[in-house]
């Protein structure tokens, strides 16, 4: 009878063994899961703060670039900029949850951003800056698993933001339109330009074919869907006659015109030949919005200048670099 008893009080210490180990591992449990959504929310804001921040850095470089007035090129200007997004985005040592930032200026690498120096260590904003990386790092505390002696979380989060000048032609702007003009001229940005008029070369209506081949549909399509080559300047390329009253180029125009799409026109400063023998001698590349064209007879482009591409070859060329003073147009943008 004693050994009876003895087996089921064995027992019973056995499932009451089971029973508190099962309970201390659905509380640890419950604490992951509790301080792991902690440190998860914790996260998003710290990577929303690094991509804010790194993108107000970056936008203070570029207005220094861009020599704008209230762009003070010193770093205490631009550790102020960054240090205005920060507490805008709740990121302060002595804050609920304790959080601190450092900052580097890029440049453009053969892989991507490069690190130029920390913003900290430099005294003014560098020539050569493309943009800004910041590191967040924040400390929420724990609840459940502090038991387990972590006080902490350790959520560190960075990004990195850069402005730059377009320095190619991008591919699937670039139309075969010809205009006559000289990449050196001043031309006014958003000043009206006619584009192509059909009177510099003898059976050509300033279009251009990319391959030679003047077969139905080629000048529409290359026009609805650019598929110009990469090509060096200066560079011939043969013109494309005859096909000014094709109801598909004018879809395609029309459709250029209603978009106020910036599109990329080559420019041509002298024409041989005539006819299926024309060639137009292309030596730049300027942005433009098309804004009309004329029907019937000669299809008369017309476009606002928005800037000329100095890039070359096109498309290609050597690299990201800051914006200017001069520029009209640029990306700002996170890259990682």
């Amino acid at each position: 009878m004693r050994s009876l008893l003895s087996a089921r009080e064995r027992e019973r210490g056995q499932i009451l063994v089971i029973v508190a180990g099962g309970a201390i591992t659905l509380i640890l449990l419950m604490g992951l899961v509790l301080d792991g959504g902690v440190a998860f929310f914790n996260r998003r804001d710290a990577q929303n703060t690094s991509d804010v921040m790194a993108l107000a850095g970056t936008k203070f470089v570029s207005d220094v670039h861009r020599a704008k007035a209230q762009a003070d090129p010193s770093i205490t200007t631009t550790f102020v900029a960054l240090g205005r997004s920060a507490a805008a985005n709740d990121c302060s040592p002595t804050g609920a949850v304790p959080c601190t930032w450092q900052a580097w200026f890029v440049g453009g690498g053969a892989s991507g951003p490069v690190d130029l120096s920390p913003v900290a260590a430099a005294s003014t904003v560098p020539a050569n800056a493309l943009g800004v990386r910041v590191a967040v790092r924040r400390l929420p505390k724990t609840f459940v698993v502090g038991f387990a002696g972590i006080g902490n979380w350790d959520v560190n989060t960075e990004a990195t933001a850069i402005a730059e000048r377009p320095t190619r032609a991008p591919q699937g702007q670039l139309l075969p339109i010809a205009f006559k003009g000289d990449p050196t001229t001043a031309y006014q940005p958003g000043q009206v330009y006619d584009l192509t008029d059909g009177k510099d070369l003898p059976g050509g209506f300033g279009y251009i074919s990319w391959t030679g081949s003047n077969s139905a549909g080629g000048l529409e399509t290359s026009l609805c869907t650019p598929d110009n080559p990469e090509f060096t300047l200066p560079r011939n390329f043969p013109g494309d006659p005859g096909k000014t009253n094709s109801s598909g180029v004018r879809a395609c125009l029309d459709g250029w015109i209603n978009s106020g799409q910036t599109v990329l026109i080559p420019i041509y400063d002298t024409t041989t030949g005539n006819g299926n023998g024309a060639s137009y001698h292309i030596i730049g590349v300027a942005a433009f919005v098309l804004t009309s064209r004329e029907q019937p007879a000669v299809d008369n482009i017309r476009g606002y200048f928005v800037e000329i591409f100095t890039a070359n070859p096109i498309p290609g060329g050597a690299g990201a670099q800051p914006p200017t003073p001069t520029d009209t147009s640029f990306s700002l943008s996170l890259v990682r």
